[in-house]
């Protein structure tokens, strides 16, 4: 299993690089649990998508994978996610440590990302 979460998290970053949103969608499962630590966590795919469509909404997205391990369906990831939100803008990037939770199913169950908030707020503003 460890081999093939790996593929399905490098399936995931590469689909937010291609702002597929659909894609993003088809690899969690509906019940999924995304948690943006320190922010409170979302439920569902819906809850999900409302908390991250704002990123989508970036010009251009690259999500840049550092390092990446696993041991059976759990996967850890070390990313600097970088947006552009105006073609004219400068990109802004946050660091990541994402812990991906991945099903018998072969989709996502779990998101935790580990971030500094105040990193954050200034990428964003």
């Amino acid at each position: 299993m460890t081999n093939q979460a790996i593929a399905i998290v490098r399936d995931f970053i590469a689909a937010w690089n291609r702002k597929d949103r659909d894609a993003i969608i088809k690899l969690m499962h509906q019940d999924i649990i995304c948690h943006g630590i320190p922010l409170d966590p979302a439920k569902g795919i819906a809850a999900t998508m409302a908390l991250l469509d704002g990123f989508l909404a970036a010009e251009e997205i690259d999500w840049s994978l550092e390092h990446i391990a696993a041991q059976g369906s759990v996967v850890l990831t070390e990313r600097v996610d970088r947006f552009r939100f105006n073609k004219d803008a400068d990109w802004t990037a946050v660091r990541a440590m994402g812990v991906f939770e991945i099903g018998a199913d072969g989709l996502i169950h779990a998101w935790r990302d580990y971030f500094d908030k105040e990193e954050l707020l200034r990428a964003l503003s």
